[in-house]
């Protein structure tokens, strides 16, 4: 029988050593043998599943009122997420759901889909069905697959509410899923002025996430033309987005919520980006990663790549050409899903087909920027510029600056 090192399962699992260490000694992995200081496993051996106590209900209430519990302060040290894991131990779906959420934080798509169908049992607990419900319509946003994203949100519908407390927390929960494929159709009135009361405190970390995502695809889409405000213009909202960022990632560094902040630091990063100021943008992509990869959250990263480009790739490759690497593997499986998802839902006409370059391009000509600018933003020259959206139009068929807009 081959067998593969515990670095070499830490690496293919997505989990660090230390876990498959531990798993190993606690005889969870079938066939894995002692060798001197360390231990083999066999290279067919599959990532165990979270052990529960039972496949009944939920014997405990949730740790923390929100079905987000990866974004509160449970997860609160970089690099704890299995340590975490492990604590909740007493407590079954709490266990399985934060567990199944630092899965998806990973990028381990096809463990997550595994995990959230003991959430979608009738019996399971209120919180933990909001959370099945998401992670299946993220699910559905990586695998392109529009069924079930009509069926992750239909379970998130049924969701049983005792009050409008539990209503407004099923809100929240469609409004995370909608701002995936970067719909904001059906966002309600408090939450797109950005009050919180309300919700439960432990579900103000998300919240704040989902804000600021709500606000970045406004502002965007506003410098787009695909979006009109009173008195406001261009990439007037969009320059606003830092300064409205900032200080909620000021909050989620004093809360300790680590997965809130990635989050955080990523959309201003972007925000940042795309009014040009650069320095500021790597600020916080390097903060994002120094918080993420202790415990190899790569698919947060991937998440963000599609804009960030190769402003992300440059500040990861500083870090670990490892990480750049699974990210980039993550972010083209996740690409084609989402832009397959994206399109069906929303009847839109996004390319897949685009580099990072030409998507860079393609969404400053959509901003509106001339040639000119574009040149001085990149620092190449507008020959260069030319060029990339000649093959831009090539691959879409667009022929006016104006459609650039649909494109991205």
């Amino acid at each position: 029988m081959y067998r593969i090192t515990v670095k070499e399962a830490a690496e293919k699992w997505g989990v660090t050593v230390r876990r498959v260490q531990d798993l190993c000694k606690r005889g969870e992995i079938p066939g894995a043998l002692r060798w001197e200081r360390t231990w083999m496993i066999p290279a067919d051996a599959t990532y165990p599943s979270v052990k529960r106590k039972n496949d009944g209900g939920p014997n405990m209430p949730m740790p923390r009122k929100s079905p987000f519990l990866d974004m509160t302060d449970l997860y609160n040290t970089p690099g704890s997420a299995d340590k975490v894991i492990a604590e909740l131990g007493d407590n079954n779906e709490a266990q399985a759901l934060f567990a199944a959420e630092i899965y998806y934080s990973r990028g381990e798509i096809d463990i997550v889909y595994d995990h959230v169908q003991y959430f979608l049992k009738a019996h399971s607990g209120f919180y933990a069905i909001l959370g099945g419900g998401l992670l299946l319509s993220l699910v559905a946003m990586w695998r392109g697959d529009f069924e079930l994203w009509r069926k992750a949100k239909g379970h998130i519908y049924e969701a049983p509410c005792k009050d409008d407390r539990d209503r407004d927390i099923v809100s929240l929960t469609l409004a995370s899923a909608d701002s995936a494929i970067r719909n904001t159709e059906d966002f309600p009135d408090w939450f797109s002025r950005g009050c919180f009361s309300v919700l439960p405190a432990d579900s103000y970390p998300a919240a704040r996430v989902y804000y600021l995502k709500y606000l970045l695809i406004q502002a965007q889409n506003m410098a787009m033309n695909k979006l009109e405000l009173t008195d406001v213009n261009g990439l007037g909202l969009l320059k606003s987005i830092p300064y409205i960022a900032e200080p909620l990632i000021s909050q989620a560094r004093v809360e300790k919520t680590v997965i809130s902040e990635i989050y955080l630091c990523l959309i201003c990063a972007v925000a940042y980006q795309d009014i040009g100021n650069k320095e500021r943008a790597k600020v916080h992509i390097n903060r994002a990663i120094e918080l993420a990869l202790p415990d190899n959250l790569f698919g947060i990263l991937a998440e963000h790549r599609r804009q960030l480009g190769s402003l992300l790739d440059d500040c990861l490759a500083e870090y670990s050409p490892e990480a750049l690497r699974r990210v980039k593997e993550l972010h083209k499986r996740l690409t084609a899903g989402w832009t397959k998802l994206h399109n069906e839902v929303l009847e839109r006409t996004v390319s897949a087909a685009l580099s990072l370059r030409e998507r860079e391009v393609a969404r400053l000509v959509a901003f509106g920027l001339s040639n000119g600018e574009i040149a001085e933003r990149l620092h190449i020259s507008k020959e260069s510029v030319k060029s990339l959206i000649t093959t831009i139009r090539n691959k879409t068929g667009i022929t006016k600056r104006a459609e650039f807009a649909d494109y991205v």
